[in-house]
């Protein structure tokens, strides 16, 4: 199941600091360590090879990492350009670990009472002022959220199917953001803010969710306001809300969207000893790592590094990838192959995820009926059981 573990840390200037990673973990494991929004790589380890690498040319972190031998990671010396978001990221794992780092300065003893004195009033003052601001937005966004509810413009409602692994647009209709409007999209309620941009000062910034599930997933366009949610997968289905405000004087009008996304999954149905394709339209690039697993074990059926391939025991022979496009062909496909194929694609600024599910039927059964698995996005506080997905099947 999709999901996010996520723990605070904080340590003081100077002193090492340790992430500790949850005890369990696959002999197969590759762990990658990332930092910050962009997803910095910091460190690689492969089970299977015994390779451990530290791969950061970031300079904030040079000569300051360490792994341990389950995968933890030390930052020695700590400093304050070290805090921020750590993730842990396991091949074939549909969820993460996430750290949220804090360093803390070291009050230095030897200054003067004019000197902290000075300090504090320097301090002070920017400190007061950040809080005026806050208080402000604080203020004008409970004003927007009142006065919503006194002027509203009827709103409208889309529908929409995504493939896993897409990145999908979600379109506002505008043009151009005006000065006096302003954008806010929500996910599923109207307090999971996600993305908002202030059309007077074209500030705009993206959120992780109340679940940190969009954590480096959403791009928002500064002119139009639309939204991007890129390599999207089953857990981002779900109702999106858009509120266009447009203020004149003390009156706010609110223009209100809904949108209803779905998210299926490939699916196919093939005969026993047949050959099967999972076909990408990905763009392979030189350093990229190339992890396909199958099954709730996320079992190796072929990776690609560095020029050089390796191959499941179960799949050996019966593969072949293209490297050009990461695409998968199975030959002589068994029954005990059915089930859910995973392709991870892994470089030092993104993983790209996408998923299959193959039904392996016997080969004396007539007919091969190609399928889509759907996820549809639960409703008004609807319930399934097993969580907040419900799958259905139908032919295409």
């Amino acid at each position: 199941m999709d999901g996010v573990k996520s723990v605070s840390v904080s340590v003081t200037e100077g002193d090492p600091v340790t992430l500790r990673i949850d005890a369990e973990t696959h002999k197969d494991a590759l762990m990658l360590w990332r930092f910050g929004d962009k997803g910095i790589l910091l460190a690689k380890i492969d089970s299977e090879t015994g390779e451990i690498s530290l791969k950061s040319a970031d300079e904030r972190f040079r000569d300051r990492l360490q792994l341990n031998q389950n995968g933890s990671l030390t930052i020695k010396n700590s400093r304050s350009e070290h805090a921020g978001l750590y993730e842990l990221q396991i091949r074939g794992r549909e969820s993460s670990q996430r750290f949220l780092l804090s360093v803390n300065a070291v009050p230095d003893p030897g200054l003067s009472s004019g000197a902290i004195a000075g300090i504090f009033f320097g301090v002070l003052v920017p400190v007061l002022l950040l809080v005026a601001a806050a208080l402000a937005l604080i203020y004008y966004r409970h004003r927007i959220s009142k006065l919503k509810k006194q002027v509203a413009v009827s709103g409208e409602e889309k529908k929409e199917t995504v493939t896993e692994g897409d990145s999908p647009t979600l379109h506002t209709g505008l043009t151009e953001i005006n000065a006096n409007e302003m954008i806010e999209w929500c996910y599923e309620a109207e307090d999971n803010r996600i993305a908002e941009i202030n059309g007077g000062t074209r500030r705009s910034s993206t959120f992780a969710g109340a679940d940190g599930r969009f954590w480096s997933k959403l791009m928002l366009d500064d002119r139009t306001g639309d939204l991007t949610i890129s390599n999207i997968r089953t857990i981002h289905a779900g109702l999106y809300k858009l509120n266009i405000s447009n203020i004149s004087g003390s009156t706010i009008k609110t223009k209100h969207k809904r949108f209803i996304l779905t998210v299926k999954v490939e699916s196919m149905s093939v005969k026993e000893g047949a050959s099967v394709l999972l076909q990408t339209a990905a763009e392979i690039q030189t350093d990229d790592l190339i992890v396909w697993t199958s099954g709730a074990q996320n079992r190796l059926v072929v990776k690609s590094d560095s020029g050089k391939t390796m191959f499941g025991k179960r799949f050996r022979n019966r593969v072949n990838l293209n490297t050009m496009t990461g695409s998968l062909t199975i030959t002589n496909i068994r029954l005990t192959d059915s089930g859910h194929f995973k392709l991870q694609i892994i470089n030092s600024e993104q993983t790209t995820f996408k998923r299959y599910n193959v039904t392996v039927t016997d080969s004396t059964a007539e007919g091969v009926i190609e399928q889509t698995t759907v996820v549809t996005p639960l409703l008004n506080g609807e319930v399934t059981d097993g969580g907040n997905e419900q799958q259905a099947t139908s032919p295409v």
